[in-house]
């Protein structure tokens, strides 16, 4: 249950940090405080920190399930509240790192009476060769590498009680004597 209390937590800060500060703020109130610069730097960062928080609640989810279905010997130690506080911890810390370059990508749009407005990105990022490698990394290890993880465990999970269901069946017809497959 700690795994799930943690995805449906950043699930519900993805919700308020994309949707209610993001989305309804640009339509509903175009010129307020979460416009200024800084603030709107530490938003953009919250939002990639609040998705990837989400994404990778759901691998180490994923993960557990695995565990406790396939790896009967595995599941004693891993599977415990213990270890998920680590592992949720650690993959919290490790999205966390991962996203603070962000923080450095932006600049503001306008100054306005000396104060700086709106984000955009600097034009650096997108040629600097250490700027286009972070985007890199990032593209895979959000979307794509989750993504593949999640599937690969899936298809584990699903294979092996497939698997298990087919040993039963054919014990269960060796016990009442048939003869067929």
């Amino acid at each position: 249950t700690l795994y799930l209390v943690a995805m449906a937590t950043a699930d519900l800060l993805t919700i308020v940090t994309q949707v209610i500060l993001r989305r309804l703020n640009i339509y509903y109130f175009p010129w307020n405080f979460l416009r200024i610069f800084h603030v709107c730097r530490v938003l953009y960062v919250l939002r990639h920190m609040a998705r990837g928080c989400s994404v990778w609640f759901t691998v180490t989810f994923t993960f557990d399930r695995y565990v406790a279905i396939c790896c009967q010997k595995l599941k004693s130690q891993y599977c415990s509240r213990k270890t998920a506080t680590v592992v949720l911890t650690a993959t919290g810390i490790l999205v966390g790192a991962k996203n603070i370059p962000k923080y450095f990508i932006l600049k503001p749009w306008v100054i306005i009476d000396g104060t700086p407005w709106l984000c955009i990105f600097k034009a650096g990022y997108f040629s600097e060769p250490e700027w286009v490698a972070f985007d890199w990394f990032d593209s895979i290890s959000t979307p794509l590498l989750p993504f593949g993880l999640i599937l690969m465990f899936n298809f584990l999970t699903v294979k092996h009680i497939l698997v298990a269901s087919r040993v039963r069946k054919g014990l269960r017809g060796q016990s009442r004597g048939d003869k067929g497959s």
